[in-house]
């Protein structure tokens, strides 16, 4: 097509909008005395909302088209008037109005014909040949690609939380001293403060250099949760992007992923059209409105204008359709504008984000949290940089100023504004302080009691077929009674034996800027034989240590019977050499106690235990993987970049009349991917044993013997299957985000989401580990092929169940004799 004909298709565009503009015009000529009436238009068979559909008022000049959500606003002179309907593919539709209504709902059914053969041309062929330009152009006009860049950025975050009952408060005994602190938003909404975050950033790149450093400068928090803010804001920075790129293919919000607009696959996901254009400084702007071709996916809605010389973004406003298959999230819009710099190039100017969570996705008047996110940027050029060092080494106050002076070019929102003050009172809520103190022990695992902390609470109680039922009091020192050094343990009884178990610990943290901490541990105690060795870097969250599955804790068809008893003490020193590489070195002894289920025979010869002696070197590495502080724990947020950890063990076992040495190494890896809705988790895990150990020190794959479904167990693998001595793991997952689900009829509109698993062990026994210690029968199996099963489920049942069905692959006879063929497993699951 030449440029004339794309100026042509542009002026008859134009004429379109000049049309219709002065029809407006004309509209409110008559519009003296007029009644407003409201409403929504939806497809009759999907009941999705339709955007773009023609309202008229029949013998007037009066109409309306709905917007994105289906929704209209109309103008009659009087009662009773007929509207009528009309939409391309869909049979018109006349409605008799003999008064106004509060919201009209009107359903079309769709004008279906059967014809012959026919070729259709699209008629929006300027639209797409100019997105094309925009996403050739993406590489030149993306900020993150910008070779050098010197800038400051100014950062706001704050949750409320909204549709407060004033007068309930006020009645309230636990709230009516604080009814003070509510605040008014300008839509009179009352609204509680719950957090609020305002950081200045110094950045410098240069890209061909692979220079890109950012530092903190000036940062001020405050929220009603003291022992979960830096949680808070680390999940904020997480979930809700700091930057908003659109020039990416794909955007990660909520842990989902949303295809951007001008991504090079946006004709799947969106209809993209040209609505406008001005011409400003003799250079063109065009406009275009983009709208998901499923409401169902997570996909945007909005707008975005672009500049006919460069073809980059000059603004962009996006949000969430309210049919989109994402949980908790009632409302969510974000607006980016971007500005030229001292070389010609696009980059960031303000990025503004709203994001409401409710319980109940359709109920305006139930609690909701409103998130709000501020970022301005502003360029450097010859200015120094805000130092760091002189604002610690001189008063507060300075601190405060320069806040206070980024706040004159975007100021706090009236409730905004007393925010500060409303949390410091709220802090001191006898029913606040209970429930930070819950939040706080859903991270960590323990529950502050002042100067102790009781848990981890995952620890309390536990059944096996030596100890019964069983329960346990484990107790530490507080934070609050020493920051940086801590003393713990545990004392547990079993039922069934009569018996206790025991245990303690010792951690100090040297006051160093990279974290270094070194603690002793030591327990008399039982633990599964099938136990993985690693698993601790595996499960590196405080509350990843349990099962993961409330389900598999309360249905255990039979006890575990292999269950070995572990005398052992410990010396461990960690080190963070940077954000990406973790150290950790440890050494330590133990002693194995034999039992009636497990028998160490050596030589004809039955003994009591062995011990062992070693020492244990890992190193974890991430691509700079964001994580937080916690008193002697630390909190990881996953991303899309893959953890490794390499781990090495050398050691020296001893029995009655032998010993010997041994090494074992172990590699694995964790990921999580965003496809669109979609994501894919994966643990790679694989090692090998040299020498001959007693079978306990072998790998093992962990089964189960309940209804729920594991994540790290294999669910249809009996307790002790059998062992290896040189073996790889490997789990994955595909939670498909509904893409499935929300194309069917009827059960797109439950937000269920399919789920595939795919789990496989493969492990030989190479060594001679019988002339150290004889290995049980059940031990001994030998497998030609890798142990493997896959499930099918379904989950985000009522938003918080999961069901699978698990079948077995392996169709060999001798596989029944330690797993079942197939079964149905449960779990509770709860995600955005």
């Amino acid at each position: 097509m030449t440029t004339n004909n794309i100026y042509q298709l542009g002026l008859k565009r134009k004429n379109i909008l000049l049309i219709a503009f002065f029809l407006t015009l004309i509209s409110f000529q008559h519009t003296t005395h007029a009644e407003i009436i409201n409403g929504v238009i939806y497809d009759a068979e999907t009941k999705e909302p339709l955007p773009f559909v023609n309202i008229l008022v029949v013998n007037t000049v009066k109409g309306a088209v709905t917007d994105f959500d289906g929704q209209f606003h109309c103008d009659v002179n009087k009662f009773p008037c007929s509207l009528l309907v009309k939409f391309i593919g869909y049979e018109s539709k006349e409605l008799l109005l003999s008064s106004k209504e509060a919201d009209i709902k009107i359903y079309l059914e769709k004008d279906v014909h059967n014809l012959s053969e026919i070729t259709v041309k699209p008629d929006n062929l300027l639209d797409l040949i100019l997105l094309r330009r925009i996403i050739l152009n993406r590489k030149f006009n993306n900020p993150d690609n910008l070779n050098k860049i010197r800038y400051r950025n100014y950062e706001r975050a704050s949750v409320f939380i909204s549709n407060i009952n004033t007068e309930k408060v006020k009645s309230s005994k636990l709230f009516k001293k604080y009814a003070n602190v509510m605040v008014t938003s300008s839509d009179s909404t009352v609204m509680m403060p719950f957090f609020i975050n305002e950081t200045i950033t110094n950045h410098y790149r240069i890209k061909k250099e692979k220079i890109d450093r950012s530092e903190i400068v000036v940062e001020k928090s405050d929220g009603i949760l003291t022992q979960i803010n830096e949680q808070i804001k680390t999940t904020l920075n997480n979930n809700l992007t700091t930057e908003f790129n659109f020039y990416n293919n794909q955007i990660n919000i909520l842990q989902k992923g949303f295809p951007s607009p001008i991504s090079s696959s946006s004709q799947l996901y969106y209809n993209v059209y040209i609505t406008d254009s001005i011409t400003r400084d003799n250079i063109k702007y065009f406009k275009f409105e983009f709208y998901p071709k499923s409401y169902k996916n997570t996909t945007f809605k909005g707008h975005f204008w672009v500049e006919n010389q460069t073809w980059a973004l000059t603004e962009i406003k996006a949000s969430l359709p309210n049919s989109a298959n994402l949980n908790f999230v009632s409302d969510f819009s974000v607006a980016v504008n971007y500005k030229k710099n001292t070389h010609g190039k696009w980059f960031y100017k303000e990025q503004k984000i709203n994001l409401n969570l409710s319980l109940f996705k359709e109920g305006d008047k139930s609690k909701q949290f409103v998130v709000q996110r501020l970022n301005t940027y502003n360029e450097l050029q010859n200015q120094p940089f805000i130092n760091k060092l002189e604002i610690n080494a001189s008063r507060l106050s300075l601190s405060d100023s320069i806040i206070a002076q980024e706040r004159l070019y975007c100021p706090l929102d009236t409730f905004e504004s007393s925010a500060y003050t409303g949390i410091h009172k709220l802090k001191n809520n006898t029913f606040i302080k209970a429930v930070d103190k819950l939040s706080a022990m859903t991270l960590s695992g323990f529950y502050n009691l002042n100067k102790i902390d009781l848990g981890p609470y995952f620890g309390l109680y536990r059944k096996n077929e030596i100890e019964g039922d069983r329960i346990t009091l484990p107790l530490r020192t507080s934070k609050k009674l020493f920051n940086r050094f801590m003393v713990g343990g545990y004392l547990g009884y079993g039922f069934k034996n009569k018996g206790t178990a025991y245990g303690s610990n010792i951690a100090y943290q040297f006051k160093k800027e990279k974290r270094t901490i070194v603690s002793s541990h030591f327990y008399d105690d039982y633990f599964e034989l099938t136990n993985n060795k690693f698993i601790e870097f595996i499960k590196e969250n405080p509350y990843q240590q349990g099962s993961g599955n409330m389900i598999s804790a309360l249905t255990s068809k039979t006890p575990n019977p292999y269950i070995i008893k572990n005398r052992h003490i410990d010396i461990t020193l960690e080190h963070q050499l940077s954000k990406s590489i973790g150290l950790l070195l440890r050494t330590s002894c133990n002693r194995y106690y034999s039992n009636y289920n497990l028998h160490f025979k050596n030589n004809a010869q039955y003994l009591p235990y062995f011990d062992t002696q070693n020492i244990l070197f890992d190193t974890r590495f991430s691509f700079s993987q964001d994580y937080d502080e916690g008193f002697f724990s630390r909190i990881y947020y996953g991303d899309e970049k893959p953890v490794f950890h390499f781990t090495a063990i050398l050691g020296r076992y001893n029995l009655s009349k032998t010993n010997g040495l041994y090494g074992h190494i172990n590699a694995s890896m964790k990921s999580r991917v965003n496809i669109g809705p979609a994501f894919i988790k994966t643990l790679i895990e694989g090692g090998g044993i040299i020498g001959n150990v007693p079978y306990p020190l072998l790998n093992m794959p962990r089964g189960t013997r309940n209804i729920g479904v594991a994540r790290y167990h294999y669910n249809l693998l009996y307790h002790a299957s059998y062992a290896s001595d040189i073996y790889i793991n490997t789990h994955l997952t595909l939670n498909g985000g509904g893409t499935l689900f929300n194309k069917l009829p009827l059960i797109k509109h439950l937000d269920l989401r399919e789920i595939f698993t795919f789990k496989a062990y493969y492990g030989q026994l190479l060594g001679k580990h019988n002339q150290v210690l004889e290995l049980p029968n059940y031990l001994h199996t030998k497998t030609m092929e890798p142990y493997m099963e896959i499930s099918a489920g379904i989950t985000n049942i009522f938003k918080c169940f999961r069901i699978d069905y698990v079948q077995r692959l392996n169709t060999a006879e001798s596989f029944n004799k330690f797993s079942s063929k197939h079964g149905i497993r449960f779990r509770f699951e709860v995600s955005f």
